[in-house]
C-alpha cells in the first residue's frame, strides 16, 4: 500500500499540467457520478415507498368513490409519482365536471394524468444525459492524459543506460494511470446510467397503470350516469 501511495505521489509531482488537469477532471466526474447516484437513490426510494403506501390507502377511496378524500391524500405524498398522477387527474376532472359531460371530464382527467406523468418523468431523468456524457468521455480524457504522459516521458536525460531505462519505464507506468482512472470512472458512470434508466422505466409503467386505473373508476361514477367507453389514448 505504501509503495502504491508513493508511486501515485511521485506521479502527481512529476506530471505536466495537462496530465494533472485530466486527473482533476476525472476526479470531478467521479464525484459527480457518486453524488448523483446517492441523491437519486434517496429520491427514488422515497417515491417508491410513498407510492406503495398511497396505492394501499387509495383502494378504500376508490371503492367509495371519495374523490375529495383521494385528492387530499395525494396532496400529502409530495414525492410519490403515482400520487402526482392521481392529483393532477382529479384536479382536471373536478375543474371541468360542472360544465361538460362525463366523457369530456374523463378525457380531461386522462390528459391531466399524462401531463403529470410527463413532468415526473422529466424530473426523475435529470442528470441522465450528464451520466451518459461522463461514461462516453471519461475513457477519452484518461487516454488523453496517457498520451501526454507518454510524450513527457521522452525528455533529455544524463546518466547511465540502466538508469535511463528505469527512468523511461517509470514514466510510462505513470502515464497509464489516467487511462486506468478514465476506465474506472466510465464503468461507474455507465453502471449508474443503466441503473437509473431501469428504475425510470419502472416508474413510467407504474404511472401509466395508475392513470388507466383512475380513469376506469372515473368512468364508472354512478351519480354521473352510465358507464362510458374508455377515452382514446394518444
Amino acid at each position: 500500500m505504501g509503495d502504491g501511495g508513493d508511486f501515485l505521489t511521485n506521479m502527481w509531482r512529476s506530471s505536466s499540467h495537462l496530465v494533472a488537469g485530466s486527473l482533476i477532471l476525472l476526479t470531478v466526474m467521479f464525484l459527480w457520478a457518486i453524488l448523483d447516484v446517492l441523491e437519486r437513490g434517496v429520491r427514488y426510494s422515497a417515491a417508491k415507498w410513498q407510492s406503495r403506501s398511497f396505492l394501499k390507502a387509495s383502494d378504500g377511496f376508490l371503492k367509495k368513490e371519495d374523490w375529495e378524500g383521494l385528492q387530499a391524500m395525494a396532496e400529502t405524498r409530495a414525492r410519490s409519482h403515482v400520487a402526482a398522477v392521481y392529483l393532477n387527474a382529479l384536479q382536471e376532472f373536478k375543474k371541468v365536471r360542472e360544465s361538460v359531460s362525463l366523457e369530456q371530464s374523463v378525457e380531461a382527467a386522462w390528459r391531466g394524468a399524462r401531463i403529470a406523468a410527463n413532468e415526473m418523468h422529466e424530473q426523475m431523468r435529470k442528470g441522465l444525459s450528464v451520466l451518459n456524457a461522463i461514461a462516453t468521455t471519461a475513457p477519452l480524457v484518461g487516454l488523453f492524459g496517457t498520451a501526454i504522459g507518454i510524450l513527457d516521458s521522452f525528455r533529455g536525460y544524463v546518466g547511465s543506460k540502466y538508469a535511463y531505462l528505469v527512468f523511461i519505464m517509470t514514466n510510462l507506468a505513470e502515464a497509464l494511470v489516467p487511462t486506468a482512472a478514465g476506465l474506472m470512472v466510465g464503468v461507474l458512470a455507465i453502471w449508474c446510467f443503466n441503473r437509473r434508466s431501469d428504475r425510470l422505466a419502472v416508474f413510467d409503467t407504474e404511472m401509466k397503470v395508475a392513470s388507466l386505473e383512475l380513469v376506469k373508476h372515473l368512468e364508472q361514477t354512478p351519480e354521473y350516469g352510465e358507464v362510458l367507453p374508455a377515452p382514446c389514448k394518444p
